[in-house]
């Protein structure tokens, strides 16, 4: 997957084309399973495809003439809403596509394993291909008994489990398979990260300044925003914003209030009037709630609201070409041209104007701040881009964080450096918002604080620590996991497999041990930093073998890593990645000295591997006995020979010496055989005074 696919572009064809059945001969009709629902990989859906989401047909196993299903294939760089799943599979309301199952399945077509979200499938046709130029020319009527009451009462549900659906839209409702579409079914939100596959169109003007994967999660206003202005897209005959980009709508939006931008020269009036006022409002502190809407339909009526627009100055300023009189246009353009930017702020131009042609004291205050925050760190690498940050956040605080060209919130930060992770992008930019505490910057100018900030500064905080020390668990990839506690494994060695728990982890490497081409150890860098977020018990232990630059250290603490994971999985064996621990051995058996123990052990180990207990093979291999009575042994043979070199060296000392050497040993000889000699008479005496005196 491309770096080009990570984000949705706005008019992308999500939906509305025919149920097309393809075929795909070989290995990939061999279908996939979960649980007892079988998934079709050569009955393709592309009328439920959803963005980068492909639908396959599915079934229960065995009854083909059972209710039709639908599986939604996860890609593995978006993270599926694995937890709000719980929360989506127990609504039941008609209005929302009834969720079967989800869970981890090795899906032919990729020849790897996927995450899935198998779903009934009565969906039908989805209400629009693309919202691009387009206008449905609904009757007020029509829309109210279709749309507008049963999305309601799924919002409704939805609020009730605390779940924030990001995914309303055109191209998400679906006719049910009516002609006359009746009542709408709410499609899916779970396969893919909240609010990613949403076009910007749908989003508040501030989370349509962010890359898609950069979002987050959203608020329920946020839903309701997206309700009114896909009820204005099904409402309205034409398009005004029509051939505009992403940009230019959101400048449209941000000048006009998005109300009058969404309907143009076209007039509503009565009931649907205050509705569509009520839900495109653009602060979310006025915009109509689901309580709100509910009372609409029960027929209480409001007073229409006035579209708000942002703040516009007496007089415009020049920059990069353009003339801005609205200071949240210009922080949105002022990454365009840094260096030109840095001129305006550095040379006083911004702060003129503001002062000058702006009565906002509040925005005044923050512009005051962060350039003398900025000042004051200095203007060493990174200067200009840091600057123009702080002051587009200081111009306009509703907005997302802007920096290198990233645009994220902080519930969308992880999934965004997940991103960039996987997609091999620059993570320079990621690391200095972490290092440079922009994203504390960001918070500090917040108006309307709908955060947890002290979560957030925690877990900033630690991010900055992790970037800091050295060692296999730390860097960009602790970071990653800590941020997205949901994300698999992503380590090359397991790029075949969906792994999520340690003991995932090890299933898959059972999998791989008999393979030509498996990794030469186990533990990397992704897979350390995976298991000490996940378990740090299976892992930190070990830390001093596996960042030790002996090789036989690093593979003792693999196999201790392997051996933890393993004692968590009650009568588990795993005969394969005991014979690739064998394998790996040699270094380990060139550190014992007695050729006769190391034999021992490897006649052990090979009794030992085909039983697949990795805890024995530890505790055989890592015996302080043996490692004691080894090292005391190969000392006493150190003496020993130590003792030999002496008296080797002596001799060569005195062989130097011919002359010399044969008069000492003469002499040495001839003591030695005078002192026999002596002793033989001293017996031979003895035995004949006691023989005589017998």
């Amino acid at each position: 997957m491309s770096a080009e696919n990570a984000s949705a572009p706005e008019g992308e064809t999500f939906a509305e084309q025919p149920a097309v059945v393809e075929s795909r001969p070989g290995a990939g009709n061999q279908g996939a399973r979960l649980g007892n629902i079988e998934i079709l990989p050569h009955q393709r859906l592309k009328n439920l495809d959803q963005g980068p989401l492909q639908a396959f047909a599915a079934r229960p196993a065995g009854n083909a003439a059972s209710a039709p299903l639908f599986a939604y294939i996860c890609e593995p760089w978006l993270i599926p809403r694995m937890k709000t799943a719980q929360g989506i599979a127990a609504i039941a309301n008609p209005q929302l596509a009834r969720l079967i199952n989800h869970g981890i399945v090795h899906w032919p077509l990729a020849h790897a394993e996927r995450y899935v979200f198998i779903y009934e499938n009565n969906l039908g046709q989805p209400l629009m291909k693309s919202v691009a130029g387009q206008g449905m020319g609904w009757k007020n009527e029509k829309a109210l008994t279709s749309v507008i009451k049963p999305i309601v009462g799924v919002l409704a549900d939805l609020r009730d489990a605390d779940i924030v659906h990001g995914h309303i839209n055109p191209m998400n409702l679906f006719d049910g398979n009516s002609r006359t579409v009746d009542k709408v079914i709410l499609g899916d939100c779970v396969a893919a990260p909240a609010s990613f596959l949403q076009p910007a169109l749908f989003e508040p003007i501030e989370r349509a300044m962010c890359q898609p994967i950069g979002r987050g999660l959203g608020t329920f206003e946020d839903d309701m925003y997206a309700l009114g202005v896909t009820l204005t897209i099904l409402l309205r005959v034409r398009d005004p914003l029509e051939g505009l980009s992403e940009d230019d709508i959101i400048a449209e939006k941000i000048q006009q209030g998005s109300y009058a931008a969404l309907t143009g020269k076209e007039r509503f009036t009565g009931a649907i009037l205050e509705l569509l006022r009520g839900l495109l409002y653009d602060d979310r502190a006025q915009r109509w709630n689901i309580v709100d809407v509910m009372s609409w339909l029960d027929g209480q009526r409001l007073s229409p609201k006035q579209s708000s627009k942002k703040v516009k100055a007496a007089r415009h300023i020049q920059f990069n070409e353009e003339r801005y009189n609205r200071p949240v246009l210009l922080a949105m353009d002022l990454e365009k041209n840094v260096s030109q930017a840095v001129q305006l702020i550095d040379g006083g131009e911004m702060e003129q104007w503001i002062n000058r042609s702006l009565e906002d004291n509040l925005t005044k205050g923050r512009l005051e701040q962060v350039i003398e925050g900025s000042h004051e760190q200095g203007r060493n690498a990174g200067y200009a881009e840091r600057l123009v940050s702080r002051v587009s956040m200081a111009l306009d605080p509703e907005a997302p964080l802007r920096y290198k060209g990233i645009h994220v919130t902080p519930d969308g930060f992880p999934l965004s450096l997940l991103d960039a992770c996987l997609h091999k992008k620059d993570l320079g930019p990621y690391v200095d918002i972490i290092n440079q505490q922009l994203m504390m910057n960001w918070l500090s100018v917040q108006t309307d604080m709908r955060y947890d900030v002290g979560a957030i500064v925690g877990k900033f905080d630690s991010c900055r620590a992790f970037l800091r020390q050295q060692g296999i668990i730390y860097g960009v990839e602790r970071c990653l996991y800590f941020l997205v506690p949901d994300a698999p494994c992503y380590s090359e060695k397991l790029r075949e497999f969906y792994v999520l728990t340690p003991e995932d982890m090890l299933r898959a490497f059972e999998k791989i041990a008999d393979r030509p081409n498996r990794p030469q150890l186990f533990v990397d860098r992704h897979i350390a930093a995976f298991l000490s977020v996940r378990d740090r018990k299976v892992i930190d232990p070990y830390l001093v073998d596996l960042n030790a630059p002996e090789p036989y250290k690093r593979v003792m603490g693999n196999i201790k890593v392997l051996a933890t994971i393993q004692s968590r999985i009650r009568s588990e064996p795993f005969p394969g990645v005991c014979r690739w621990i064998a394998s790996l051995l040699d270094v380990y058996y060139a550190r014992i000295h007695d050729r006769e123990l190391r034999q021992k052990i490897k006649d052990k180990v090979e009794r030992l591997k085909d039983t697949g207990d990795i805890g024995k093979m530890i505790l055989l291999l890592d015996s302080q006995d043996i490692k004691h009575n080894d090292f005391q042994d190969f000392r006493q043979a150190m003496v020993d020979y130590g003792k030999l070199r002496e008296e080797a060296h002596e001799l060569e000392k005195k062989l130097a010496k011919p002359e010399t050497f044969v008069r000492e040993v003469g002499r040495e000889y001839a003591a030695i055989i005078a002192s026999a000699l002596s002793g033989i008479v001293i017996i031979a005496f003895s035995i004949i005074h006691f023989t005589s005196g017998g």
